[in-house]
């Protein structure tokens, strides 16, 4: 079976429109959404109606803040979430599409499992919140974290959250996608926590679309360009905060 994993949308409908026709083409059986459809870009309606059509959706910690409070949250992802749940939270007289969106929200798993597979937006620990980071194999920032979460994978977890796509082992290592051609066998003698990246707002300093197919056996990451020239424009006439565009142009 060929899964297609998504992750990190944020409202970023050119960068799912081109990652999507990717997919497409590669013809996998599922999709599965990691979580974060919302919150930083300007069409958080749009994208959650695609989302809906997805096999499985999982709940994100900007789903948690656009439907609750931004606890945690810095100024500017805070006032975005302010601006993206104005236009989502439906009213007594709002249409149906706006309430099956709020509704979708509202009944997105924290996690999934299958195979020796665990499925969550952000760690097995705190499956929304917490950050697993490349700096955290090094024990001089505490590599008990990773220690913790590998106790609670069987074979191999997929993650976002941080928009930094790659891999970590058991052993303490991290790669990169590049560092691995973009292409992993499962190891069979370790378990491991494959990051998938972002689709709507990449932070590893390359602005292309980032998502995952995989076959059962191998991670594929997938690596698309997108009109992110027409989301930018589309931020500035929001009130969103500008950075929310202007990070998109370096994917930072």
């Amino acid at each position: 079976m060929l899964t297609a994993f998504v992750s990190d949308i944020h409202s970023n409908l050119e960068a799912l429109s081109a990652v999507l026709h990717d997919i497409d083409e590669h013809k996998p059986d599922r999709i599965i959404c990691l979580g974060d459809i919302v919150n930083y870009g300007p069409n958080p309606a749009e994208c959650l109606r695609i989302a809906r059509r997805f096999d499985l959706a999982l709940l994100g910690n900007h789903e948690e803040a656009v439907l609750g409070q931004p606890y945690g949250f810095n100024p500017v992802a805070a006032e975005a979430a302010k601006w993206t749940r104005e236009a989502l939270k439906p009213t007594l007289t709002s249409g149906g599409c706006k309430r099956a969106n709020w509704d979708f929200m509202h009944s997105l798993p924290l996690r999934h499992t299958e195979d020796g597979l665990l499925l969550v937006h952000a760690s097995p620990r705190a499956p929304t919140t917490e950050y697993l980071l490349p700096f955290d194999i090094d024990p001089l920032f505490g590599s008990e974290k990773l220690e913790q979460c590998f106790q609670l994978v069987d074979k191999a977890c997929f993650v976002g959250h941080t928009h930094i796509p790659g891999v970590f082992y058991e052993s303490m290592r991290f790669q990169y996608p590049h560092e691995v051609n973009y292409e992993l066998p499962l190891p069979r003698d370790e378990k491991i926590i494959v990051n998938i990246g972002s689709v709507g707002q990449p932070r590893d300093r390359d602005p292309r679309a980032s998502y995952v197919l995989y076959d059962g056996s191998t991670v594929m990451w997938r690596r698309i360009p997108y009109e992110k020239h027409i989301t930018y424009a589309k931020i500035l006439k929001t009130a969103l905060p500008p950075w929310c565009a202007k990070r998109l142009m370096k994917g930072e």
